[in-house]
């Protein structure tokens, strides 16, 4: 993916999330029934039911209604469905300021409180910071009614090719 302007890294991000998305079988109404279907990848079934609401200038901001197939057996958002969404969120506002897909090299999560089964939540990633070829981007997300923070996620993500050099 080239480094092109503003809006075409903005319309390259919001692709890269709808593409993952159109992996999903919308006939599909289980994890098993997804498992089974030709989509099979684990971040789309993280991401079920994404919608991309903004993507540009070092932000995306998405939304989201948690399915029950992504709860515990309390009805709560699992939280490595949560890391997902923070990562890959994360990773397309990034995409919007450096024009291709970076890597996480340092990932935290804080949860603050539980999102259960059918709430609709807002996820927003902010790139907040560079250092050399590092992006830092903090990812909030927020029960969309009462806009009480369920999760907060700081990224720093690397392009692969410095990885694998060790020149982090």
């Amino acid at each position: 993916m080239g480094r092109g302007g503003g809006e075409e890294r903005a319309m390259t991000a919001r692709e890269w999330l709808e593409r993952m998305m159109a992996r999903v079988d919308g006939a599909s109404t289980t994890a098993a029934e997804f498992a089974g279907s030709k989509a099979g990848n684990f971040d789309a079934i993280a991401m079920w039911g994404l919608k991309v609401l903004h993507v540009g200038g070092g932000r995306a901001l998405c939304s989201l209604c948690v399915p029950k197939f992504l709860t515990d057996e309390d009805g709560c958002w699992h939280a490595g469905s949560i890391a997902t969404v923070i990562d890959d969120v994360g990773a397309a506002a990034i995409l919007t300021t450096e024009g291709h897909i970076k890597v996480s090299v340092d990932f935290e999560i804080s949860y603050f409180s539980p999102a259960k089964v059918n709430e609709e939540v807002e996820i927003d990633a902010k790139v907040v910071g560079h250092k050399g070829q590092l992006s830092v981007v903090l990812v909030e997300i927020r029960k969309q009614i009462s806009g009480e923070l369920v999760a907060l996620g700081r990224q720093w993500m690397s392009t692969p090719r410095m990885i694998i050099k060790g020149n982090l």
